[in-house]
């Protein structure tokens, strides 16, 4: 699927927002606020992800995050290993194998599917309503992904790594 989408920017700026999709189609979001530095990671990953790991996966969860670099921080590492969540190495700049860039592009179509936003909290009441309505009554729509998301895994690994290899 080739994807085109305009460029919209709000008055004021954009946000930063936090995903994680996880396989029963409910997503965890939090809007950043300033920079994102290795610290606040460390406190989202405490206050959100390692609970809602342990909660559904028990010892079992493996964690997948993309390779910006306040997720490859030492601090971050360190926290990984002492909560006992696995990170799963993953390629940098590999967009095209990303669950979490389809899962967005779900939400930022509804998101800007409508007159430009006066300001940002406008915007981010905005994602907020849209992933609420996701999580209680369209997760079918993100579980589906995570079908197309195995078979792009098995072509990239058929292909050695390469989505685009001939």
């Amino acid at each position: 699927d080739e994807y085109f989408r305009e460029s919209r920017q709000c008055k004021g700026g954009g946000i930063m927002v936090w995903l994680m999709v996880m396989p029963n189609g409910m997503l965890a979001h939090r809007i950043i606020e300033g920079k994102f530095k290795a610290i606040n990671y460390i406190q989202l990953l405490q206050e959100l992800v390692v609970p809602i790991l342990k909660l559904n996966y028990g010892d079992n969860a493996c964690y997948q995050d993309d390779n910006c670099s306040v997720h490859r921080a030492r601090i971050v590492k360190q926290f990984m290993d002492s909560t006992g969540i696995k990170a799963l190495k993953w390629p940098s700049k590999s967009p095209d194998i990303n669950l979490t860039e389809d899962a967005w592009k779900i939400i930022s179509d509804r998101v800007y599917d409508g007159p430009q936003f006066q300001s940002k909290s406008l915007l981010s009441k905005k994602v907020n309503e849209i992933i609420f309505t996701i999580n209680q009554s369209e997760r079918d729509q993100i579980r589906g992904l995570f079908n197309k998301y195995v078979k792009r895994l098995c072509q990239v690994l058929r292909k050695n790594g390469n989505l685009f290899n001939k």
